[in-house]
């Protein structure tokens, strides 16, 4: 995304460390402002820091670009992009203070929602293994044993996006989302949200609202966001993991496709367990996002898809040639 490894920066610590504060901080004295006389000034020194970090990234960049300007003609990376947009009439697209925002939003959102949905994925393949089984088996009806899969391809497994859709409902990556009404006085239930009021959306709550996710809203059922289903289109309406409409996280069509890789990559290889099948892990906010608060101890046990195929009867489907020497 931004040209470079992040190891290679030398703030990456620094950074990390003050989006933690950030993001730890910002509810409190947005829900309770007799609080700002308690630490208020250290968030506002930390924000400041925060974005004179990421003005470091783009001047860097500038730099670069200045030294080797044919070097980055074609480079599409987030920082370059930032720096050359034109619009129409050929002037910067975007102003520096709204550059600074843009790498700060990238750098807030592409880091702990990634990880900390990876591994409720996973966690949740162990914790279901024939939810994992079933995905494994549909994994290989469209890809057979080949280890490469375009993104077509992966666009055909419908029980793997619906599967991806219904970890992010039972465990939201984001518990919750704001969002300021800038348009018009709205009523919502019949509650008028008049114009400029920030609106707070609990993810966790409503992600497992029977009324709009089926009476089994509590169990975890990747088939409710399938075509058939009874709840698919009241679930896949109402399931906004990534935001909605004109201000959904402009990572979402990348951070799907990335999860999906992810996932089969790890199914055409592995079987995954739980070392304890009984834990439950407990779940803190951490940097915005629920995260495992103690580890959770997982077991990978490389498989044979050849037998795999055979055992299931995917032979019948064409995949016997595909699936040897996996």
């Amino acid at each position: 995304m931004f040209g470079r490894g992040w190891e290679e920066s030398d703030d990456g610590d620094r950074i990390y460390a003050l989006h933690k504060h950030l993001i730890a901080n910002v509810n409190k004295y947005m829900f309770l402002p007799w609080l700002q006389p308690f630490g208020y000034a250290e968030f506002v020194r930390k924000n400041q820091e925060w974005r004179g970090l990421c003005n470091k990234m783009l001047d860097i960049r500038a730099a670069e670009i200045k030294e080797n300007p044919e070097k980055f003609k074609n480079d599409e990376t987030a920082l370059t992009m930032l720096l050359t947009s034109k619009d129409k009439e050929g002037n910067p697209f975007f102003t520096r203070s709204r550059m600074v925002s843009t790498v700060c939003g990238f750098l807030n959102g592409a880091y702990d929602t990634t990880h900390a949905t990876t591994f409720w994925l996973i966690y949740h393949l162990a914790k279901y293994p024939e939810i994992q089984e079933k995905l494994r088996l549909e994994i290989f009806k469209v890809l057979g044993s080949r280890k490469t899969c375009s993104v077509e391809e992966a666009r055909q497994i419908e029980y793997l996006e619906a599967y991806i859709k219904e970890s992010m409902r039972y465990v939201a990556t984001v518990p919750i989302n704001q969002r300021i009404n800038y348009e018009e006085d709205i009523t919502v239930g019949g509650w008028k949200i008049p114009k400029g009021t920030c609106v707070n959306i609990p993810n966790t709550l409503a992600f497992m609202n029977p009324d709009y996710f089926g009476p089994d809203a509590d169990s975890f059922r990747p088939e409710r966001f399938m075509t058939g289903d009874p709840w698919a289109e009241k679930a896949k309406r109402t399931w906004s993991a990534f935001g909605a409409y004109k201000r959904m996280c402009i990572g979402f069509t990348f951070a799907l496709v990335e999860l999906k890789a992810i996932l089969i990559s790890i199914l055409q290889r592995y079987k995954v367990e739980l070392v304890d099948p009984n834990i439950k892990p407990e779940i803190m906010v951490e940097a915005g996002v629920n995260q495992p608060k103690n580890h959770v101890l997982l077991r990978f046990i490389k498989h044979d898809a050849q037998a795999i195929a055979v055992e299931n009867n995917l032979v019948w489907w064409g995949l016997q040639t595909s699936a040897q020497g996996a």
